[in-house]
């Protein structure tokens, strides 16, 4: 019978240890998701059905934070949103419970945490589709997305100022001299890339300055894609209108861009000046250091923690949408000139 079947059981049968079928069956970390999902397949081979404990204390102390795989990639940047997230969350007395997934495996599957009515608030941090985030929200929790958002939904939000951001960067170049300025990067990978995008040009029309799509190079930092890169910027040379300064859509790109501009034996900041934005620790590493616009990463996560925290004491408030300053980072990137 079905009502027999115990986590002993399905330990017994996979041959690992009771607390690692615990463990998956909570959606908590500290065992590898191939191991989860065996024992998630033979708690339904078995009929086990988890009963978790509906206590108000339980419930209470845990927040689930659903994370795409691709944001593993970003260098500098989710890890320590989520060391935000993770340390606010234990100041407060609560437990943060972990759910990685993969956005190529289809229909979103809702972690057992959320099914099973043990975590009190639902935090997504970066690029989470439209549709998961409704799924999420079907389930009635407190939810805050964290470097996205949606102009259709009706949901908090914590982000950066990317637009301003964005505009400061591109000003801090005119500023410096600049008027042929580019564009370095693909824009609709995030919400967050295509702001940052609209800050640039929003600055160059304010200061008087053509929005040139020739200057642009809508690709993505990846290596795959660098003879691409290094063809749309010889075409540049090509036609005598290379950009005296590109603004990157964020560091990782900035560092991408290094690499092909040397390929064209393009000196930096003396013939090409290059502001990135997220102040990664790479950008201090670099040489020259990168200059870019500060992301104060941690407090981003602190922060959606407290909202979480706000919502529960008032689950009815209007949504809102936190936006976190960026700060400019001078480095030695970009040279005067004029």
């Amino acid at each position: 019978m079905a009502d027999k079947v115990s986590m002993s059981s399905i330990a017994k049968e996979l041959g690992v240890s009771k607390n690692t079928v615990s463990l998956a069956l909570r959606g908590v970390p500290g065992i590898s998701e191939s191991t989860r999902k065996l024992v998630l397949e033979k708690a339904v081979e078995l009929g086990y059905q988890y009963k978790p404990s509906g206590s108000r204390e339980k419930k209470a102390r845990n927040l689930c934070l659903v994370v795409p795989r691709s944001a593993q990639n970003s260098i500098d940047f989710f890890s320590l949103i989520q060391i935000g997230i993770e340390d606010e969350a234990k100041k407060n007395n609560m437990n943060t419970i972990l759910h990685y997934y993969d956005e190529g495996d289809g229909e979103f599957q809702t972690p057992l945490c959320i099914k099973d009515n043990i975590v009190s608030g639902i935090i997504t941090l970066g690029r989470v589709s439209e549709n998961t985030v409704k799924a999420l929200c079907s389930y009635r929790l407190p939810i805050v997305l964290v470097d996205n958002y949606f102009d259709d939904l009706e949901i908090d939000c914590v982000l950066t100022d990317n637009q301003s951001g964005g505009y400061i960067a591109t000003e801090y170049l005119v500023s410096n001299g600049h008027k042929d300025i580019g564009f370095f990067g693909s824009i609709d990978a995030s919400i967050s890339y295509y702001d940052r995008y609209m800050g640039y040009t929003k600055a160059m029309m304010r200061n008087g300055l053509p929005v040139d799509d020739s200057l642009a190079v809508f690709i993505d930092n990846d290596l795959d894609l660098y003879e691409q890169a290094v063809g749309k910027l010889r075409l540049m040379q090509s036609t005598g209108s290379f950009p005296t300064a590109f603004v990157c859509r964020n560091d990782a790109g900035a560092i991408f861009l290094y690499k092909v501009l040397k390929q064209l034996e393009l000196l930096i900041p003396e013939q090409v000046s290059v502001i990135g934005f997220d102040d990664i620790s790479t950008a201090a590493d670099i040489l020259p250091e990168l200059t870019t616009m500060r992301v104060n990463k941690e407090w981003m996560g602190r922060k959606a923690v407290m909202k979480i925290i706000s919502l529960l004491g008032e689950p009815n408030r209007v949504a809102e949408k936190l936006l976190l300053a960026a700060k400019l980072v001078e480095r030695n990137s970009v040279k005067t000139i004029g």
